[in-house]
């Protein structure tokens, strides 16, 4: 690019892992800007795979190896999608109401979606990120981070999906407008709060950590915090908050309640790293989600694509070290043959497998 502080060049391999993440979450099709530098405008820094004389740039290669790869792969991935057992809810209107009204500066609604997402896909390998009025059947687990803006219709949508034996957890800052974006008449989780049998009862911008402990381990709450009550004795005390502004002490931090063969659950606190890898396992176990194709080293990201013929599993390492994965059954390599019961993946490494054609 020509506009970032540095307009660093991407590591030799990173476009075509980027490629195949690209694939792994679901696109058809890859394509490149730009081509062929241009000679004049504000792009004529812009990467291309030609140069300004037309001779191919050293990137071009790499293009090359990816359309290889693409085309020895498209059998196996042809009519495959990606098919996942957590969503994330991602509100456009939330975002954009929190962006408003932050309330705390360093309060941003995107990171506050990454933090739910980032250990929730490692946990599960495969994630779709879908509108709370999105179809929310196939799902074992909804997570809704920062659902400010709760409409009647997305309100009717969640609590089907809880009633038929969906798992439901609504982040910080949940439930508290309505889609003309005013405060709806129930304290957060507004609709939902009858469900939940527990309620917000205040919430703070804080400007320093609060301590946390319980069902996922001891950790911090930053930016923000909600001082949740339960309603009904089946209403479950996760976390609470440990000695902080007196409002806090002792408080719940997060609630969860069963309904029927589903479940509601609140988190009011914008919990540290560790705590939040711990939430997401507890939100993985408690709703029956696996990981799609087992325990993999941190820095290899799977991407699952399901067909008519069975699975098709990317994988990519994102590390900066060699990986080596050890698969739960032998599976036929794609990209460069044979049955393999374990691979080994350089740095920005790729590895395309099917589950089906091992066993055939």
């Amino acid at each position: 690019m020509n506009w970032a502080p540095v307009n660093n060049s991407l590591d030799k391999g990173e476009v075509r892992a980027m490629a195949w993440h690209a694939i792994g979450h679901g696109a058809d099709v890859v394509s490149y800007w730009q081509w062929r530098s241009a000679l004049n405008g504000q792009e004529q820094y812009h990467g291309t795979l030609l140069g300004a004389d037309g001779t191919p740039v050293p990137l071009y290669a790499e293009a090359q190896q990816i359309g290889r790869e693409f085309a020895k792969a498209a059998p196996a991935l042809a009519g495959t999608s990606v098919k996942s057992e957590v969503a994330i809810l991602h509100s456009y209107d939330s975002r954009w109401a929190i962006d408003w009204q932050r309330h705390n500066k360093g309060y941003s609604p995107v990171d506050e979606l990454v933090s739910y997402y980032r250990p929730l896909r490692a946990v599960s390998q495969s994630i779709d990120v879908v509108q709370s009025v999105a179809p929310l059947n196939q799902y074992k687990l909804v997570v809704a981070p920062g659902l400010n803006v709760l409409s009647d219709a997305a309100a009717k949508n969640l609590i089907e999906y809880v009633r038929q034996g969906g798992h439901l957890v609504l982040g910080q800052r949940s439930a508290m407008k309505d889609d003309d974006n005013g405060l709806q008449p129930q304290r957060q989780p507004g609709p939902l709060a009858d469900m939940l049998a527990g309620r917000v009862e205040q919430y703070y911008a804080l400007t320093d950590s609060v301590p946390v402990e319980g069902k996922f381990g001891s950790g911090e709450g930053k930016l923000w915090a909600e001082l949740l009550s339960p309603k009904d004795s089946d209403t479950e005390v996760l976390e609470r908050y440990g000695k902080s502004n007196g409002w806090l002490d002792g408080k719940p931090a997060a609630i969860t309640r069963k309904v029927g063969k589903g479940r509601i659950t609140y988190i009011g606190a914008w919990l540290d790293d560790a705590a939040m890898a711990a939430a997401a396992k507890w939100m993985a176990d408690v709703s029956g989600v696996k990981p799609a194709l087992g325990a993999v080293p941190d820095g290899v990201e799977v991407y699952p694509r399901n067909g008519q013929h069975g699975v098709v599993y990317i994988l990519v390492n994102l590390s900066k070290t060699e990986q080596t994965v050890s698969l739960p059954s032998a599976m036929n390599d794609i990209l460069e043959g044979g049955s393999k019961s374990s691979v080994s993946l350089p740095v920005y490494g790729v590895v395309v497998l099917s589950a089906t054609q091992a066993s055939n």
